[in-house]
C-alpha cells in the first residue's frame, strides 16, 4: 500500500487551475477531475466499481457517491483518479478516509453516501484544494431544470488496475421527466428521482448530474449546477431505458447534520 501511495502522490501535482482562478461554469474536463472511479476487486477475473465525486462543504472534504456503490466497497477498495495526459492516480480507499475506515454516512432514504476525506497529508490535500466539487453548486431545490437544457453525467467502465490510459465516458443527455416518487432498484423502497432520455452504463452509477457544462455549444446557464447522483438504468419490457437519477436535495439532508 505505501509505494501505491507514493506512486499516486508523485503525480499529485498535475492542476492547472487552483480553485481560487476558476469560475463558476466548469468544463468537461473540470468534472472529470473531481469524478473518482471506485474499484472493489472480488476475485481475479472481477469486480465492483461504480463512480463518485469530490465535493467541498465548509472547509471540509467528502466523497459522494450511490449507497449501493459504497456498500460494496470493503478495506482493500481502491480509488483512482484522472490525473494529467488521462492517466491514473490510484490511491487506497481508506488512505483518503478521515477516520481511515469505512466511515460512510448514508442517507435514510435516497441512494446516497458520503465519507469525510483526510487532509493530513499534504499532496492529499493540495489535490482536494484544488479538484472539488463546490457545495454553494449543489442544487438544494426541487424545482426541475428545463427540458431542453443540457444535463451532463459521466462515469468509468468496469477496468482492472492496470491502467495506461484512464479517461471518464461523458454523456450529453436532457431531462425526460420532472420528480417522480419510485421504487429504489436496490432496496426497492420508495424514493424520488428524475429521468435523463439516455439510460446509464456499468461504471456511472454514482456520477454526479450536471446542468451547464461548459463547452463550444451548449444550451444552459453562467454556472456550473449540480442537480443529481446517477442511481442507475430505468428499462420496460418494450426495451426502452432511461437514466434514474436521485436529486440533489437530499444530499443537503446529509451536509447539514
Amino acid at each position: 500500500m505505501r509505494k501505491l501511495l507514493i506512486l499516486f502522490l508523485g503525480s499529485f501535482a498535475v492542476s492547472t487551475t487552483s480553485y481560487g482562478q476558476r469560475d463558476s461554469l466548469w468544463s468537461q474536463d473540470d468534472i472529470s477531475n473531481v469524478t473518482v472511479f471506485l474499484y472493489q476487486k472480488t476475485s481475479d477475473t472481477s469486480a465492483k466499481s461504480g463512480s463518485g465525486t469530490i465535493i467541498s462543504h465548509d472547509g471540509k472534504y467528502f466523497l459522494l457517491t450511490a449507497n449501493h456503490v459504497a456498500k460494496e466497497m470493503r478495506n482493500d477498495a481502491k480509488v483512482v483518479f484522472r490525473i494529467s495526459g488521462d492517466k491514473p492516480g490510484i490511491i487506497d480507499l481508506l488512505v483518503l478516509s478521515k477516520t481511515h475506515s469505512l466511515n460512510w454516512t448514508s442517507h435514510p432514504i435516497a441512494d446516497l453516501s458520503l465519507m469525510e476525506l483526510s487532509t493530513t497529508n499534504k499532496d492529499i490535500e493540495k489535490r482536494l484544494k484544488e479538484w472539488s466539487f463546490p457545495s454553494y453548486l449543489i442544487y438544494g431545490g426541487k424545482d426541475a431544470a428545463p427540458k431542453d437544457v443540457d444535463i451532463t453525467f459521466l462515469g468509468y467502465p468496469l477496468l482492472d488496475l492496470q491502467l495506461e490510459h484512464f479517461s471518464p465516458l461523458i454523456f450529453t443527455s436532457h431531462l425526460a421527466s420532472g420528480l417522480i416518487t419510485q421504487t429504489r432498484a436496490d432496496t426497492k423502497t420508495k424514493c424520488t428521482f428524475f429521468y435523463l432520455d439516455l439510460p446509464s452504463m456499468q461504471g456511472c452509477s454514482g456520477s454526479g448530474v450536471y446542468y451547464s457544462v461548459k463547452k463550444a455549444m451548449f444550451i444552459g446557464g453562467n454556472k456550473t449546477i449540480f442537480l443529481g447522483v446517477v442511481h442507475g438504468t430505468q428499462g420496460d419490457n418494450t426495451g426502452g431505458k432511461l437514466a434514474a437519477i436521485t436529486p440533489s436535495y437530499y444530499i443537503w439532508d446529509m451536509l447539514k447534520d
